[in-house]
């Protein structure tokens, strides 16, 4: 079978594993891109793709703009298992077609509401293969993977015996191509074309500083060409600076990317981990903050989002707490709020001035807060945090902390 490729891929390929799910409790700043997204970007590049148009939710069009028929709607979610959750249908006929969205439209797939359909044109094929590179964040290196069997069935294809080419590169096109041409020459197809996609796949796999690009399947045609049928495409968010297009589209598509609109816009990550959960989380550093969430999922209790609030940004302006605060609030299960700042060179009283400054700037009540602090200064924020006029405990110790919070829960619930 298939051994890991990206951390978030436990085995297989589209799978049915839930990469949305993963990027949501992973901490990383890893952006998936719908399909649509993904193959516009491609194209730019030289890949072929089928013709397609993007068509937001009861977005009226024109005849005139629709690819040539008959069609595959494709529902469009950042995230995978689209198939296998009946994101995907055909369409035969203009006349079918809207009542197709509406099914799709209404769809929630991987947690994630369909606010919009790919209509591509159905592409006559005669063989799938598949082809992958993706950054190994271990060695550094590309690992390039290329299989003559795709779809949705690959995963169970390689385990029945079917063929799976690896290889590694340094991140440099060149290499890339060298390390991958006698995997893509495994593919029945015209090589010419082959080859082609390959060193397109590179171009823009390193240009879009991208961690992951799939293409499963990738059609060949009857004449030997190639058409990506679909595209997974993963970006670095710490990237995106560099990155204009990117940008522009998460500005255009905020609807789709909250989070990375959200932390483009504020400048720090806040992300929706389970709208149900109970405890509202302020927190610091990506990876504690993971920690802290895998410490209360633990104790059988569920975190509402991650947080990671990079106390360094704050420069004595309370926004950014302001805002984290109000999103807490006005969640509809929250129920209480937990700060968790384990601080280097930040001053704890500081921080602690500004918490009570954000609180008295809430238009909305104010949920109970737990806050464990260590660092610097950290007597003087407990005294100025048990000194306010909010409902504050305060502990130096994460158990302690954590035995409030399940408290607190299991009082408020009774």
């Amino acid at each position: 079978g298939f051994e890991t490729i990206c951390p978030w891929r436990v085995s297989g390929i589209d799978s049915g594993v839930d990469d949305t799910e993963f990027r949501r409790n992973s901490g990383e700043p890893w952006m998936l891109l719908l399909e649509h997204d993904a193959k516009t970007l491609l194209g730019h590049y030289g890949l072929p793709v089928p013709s397609g148009i993007y068509l937001k939710a009861g977005q009226n069009y024109s005849k005139r703009t629709l690819p040539p028929g008959p069609w595959m709607v494709k529902a469009q979610t950042a995230t995978g298992g689209r198939g296998n959750a009946g994101g995907i249908r055909t369409c035969e006929q203009t006349e079918t077609l809207d009542p197709v969205r509406r099914d799709l439209e209404g769809l929630t797939i991987g947690n994630l509401p369909v606010h919009g359909c790919r209509v591509e044109s159905r592409v006559e094929f005669e063989h799938e293969g598949y082809v992958s590179l993706s950054l190994n964040t271990v060695t550094g290196l590309v690992d390039i993977l290329v299989s003559p069997v795709g779809g949705v069935q690959i995963e169970s294809a390689v385990a029945d015996g079917a063929p799976l080419h690896r290889a590694s590169a340094l991140p440099e096109r060149a290499a890339i191509i060298a390390a991958g041409t006698p995997l893509i020459d495994t593919l029945e197809g015209d090589p010419q074309a082959l080859h082609k996609v390959l060193e397109d796949l590179a171009a823009a796999f390193l240009d879009l500083e991208a961690i992951l690009l799939e293409i499963n399947p990738l059609f060949i045609l009857p004449d030997g060409d190639c058409l990506l049928g679909d595209a997974k495409l993963v970006l670095d968010g710490n990237a995106f600076s560099r990155q204009p297009q990117i940008e522009s589209l998460i500005e255009d598509r905020s609807v789709d990317y909250p989070e990375a609109c959200l932390k483009q816009h504020h400048g720090f990550d806040f992300i929706v981990t389970d709208p149900n959960g109970a405890v509202g989380l302020l927190t610091t550093g990506a990876g504690l903050s993971m920690m802290l969430c895998d410490e209360l999922k633990t104790r059988g209790l569920q975190p509402y989002n991650f947080c990671d609030i990079r106390t360094g940004g704050l420069r004595d302006d309370p926004q950014r707490l302001v805002d984290v605060l109000n999103w807490l609030c006005c969640a509809s299960h929250t129920r209480v709020i937990l700060v968790n700042i384990f601080a280097g060179i930040t001053d704890l009283a500081v921080f602690a001035a500004l918490l009570v400054r954000a609180l008295d700037e809430l238009s909305v009540p104010v949920l109970p807060v737990i806050a464990r602090l260590t660092g610097p200064n950290a007597a003087r924020a407990t005294r100025i945090l048990d000194s306010s006029q909010f409902d504050i405990t305060v502990y130096p110790d994460l158990g302690p902390a954590l035995d409030a919070v399940d408290q607190l829960l299991a009082t408020s619930s009774l």
